[in-house]
């Protein structure tokens, strides 16, 4: 299958492009910074250097490819959500969207699968409910972002292109996403939870997380919107005593909230204070098979079988 990714130089990104090309599929690249993707990106079908604002470049490849994933945006925690920055998290999320349908609605051989980039985000946030795929945006700054995100590609035509929306929750990996960070102060013995320890935190192990795209790619059926989610969340309680167990780190330094807000303002009330319970149903419909349902087992494998 060839398959252009956006977003391949990111964690996440990175760890696709070389799933896809073990498994034989013909990678497509579409990234700002052509030098920087070859670097990290060896064998590649071809590194495209674009903007979103290039709506033909994306229109002459669109014919080329089988499919598209769209990984791409700004990173959402490298700075305070100033003003500016929160344009920047929107905007470059929904510029890529527009491109991608701008592209396909006029494309005569279209790509005949979309997955689109998203997160649980999209459902608000709550310490009660359990979040599945049917359920409504919430309301705060990442619920509409996500929401935009995902309108972005919405009228992309079912007919020819299926629709493939990953709400991803907080990936776990040796070197992205969240864990090297929360990693960081147990090390030096004051770890601990970050604020009042009872938000939920829905996680999946990076591994977990390729598969579940991998199997959606490669299925003739999939579509719609899928949690990319362990079966298992916990609260931010005991995902600090998890770590630290596995650390062999004690979990006790609470890091209050009022500091966080201080030190990262609006960002920290929701992407460290708040959160979400989230459930894979539709992957757990598919039968998809975890390789690390619980995080224990994930964080032991992340932290003592990669050395």
């Amino acid at each position: 299958m060839k398959v252009l990714i956006i977003g391949a130089t990111g964690f996440i990104g990175q760890h696709l492009f070389y799933r896809l090309q073990q498994r034989g599929h013909q990678v497509y690249v579409f990234t700002r910074n052509e030098r920087r993707a070859r670097q990290i990106l060896q064998g590649a079908e071809k590194v495209v250097q674009w903007q979103s604002n290039e709506y033909v470049v994306m229109q002459e490849y669109a014919h080329k490819v089988d499919a598209v994933i769209n990984l791409g945006g700004e990173n959402l925690t490298s700075s305070r959500w100033k003003p500016e920055q929160k344009r920047r998290i929107l905007s470059s999320r929904v510029s890529i969207g527009k491109a991608i349908s701008f592209a396909l609605e006029r494309s005569h051989d279209k790509p005949h699968l979309l997955i689109q980039g998203s997160a649980i985000g999209f459902y608000g946030f709550s310490q009660d409910y359990t979040f599945w795929e049917g359920m409504h945006s919430g309301k705060g700054f990442l619920p509409m972002v996500t929401k935009q995100w995902e309108d972005s590609v919405r009228n992309v035509d079912d007919r020819y292109t299926r629709k493939i929306f990953i709400r991803t929750g907080l990936v776990l990996g040796r070197e992205g996403g969240i864990l090297p960070r929360m990693m960081l102060p147990f090390r030096f013995f004051m770890g601990g939870p970050l604020g009042s320890g009872q938000q939920w935190l829905s996680w999946i192990h990076i591994e977990d997380h390729i598969r579940a795209v991998v199997s959606l790619l490669e299925s003739d059926t999939a579509a719609g919107v899928y949690n990319l989610t362990a079966p298992n969340p916990v609260k931010m309680s005991e995902f600090a005593k998890t770590l630290g167990q596995v650390m062999g780190r004690p979990s006790w330094l609470r890091v209050p909230g009022f500091v966080l807000k201080a030190l990262f303002g609006h960002m920290a009330r929701e992407t460290m204070l708040q959160g979400q319970r989230v459930s894979p149903e539709r992957l757990k419909e598919m039968k998809f098979e975890f390789s690390y349902p619980r995080l224990h087992e994930a964080l032991e494998e992340l932290i003592h079988q990669g050395k």
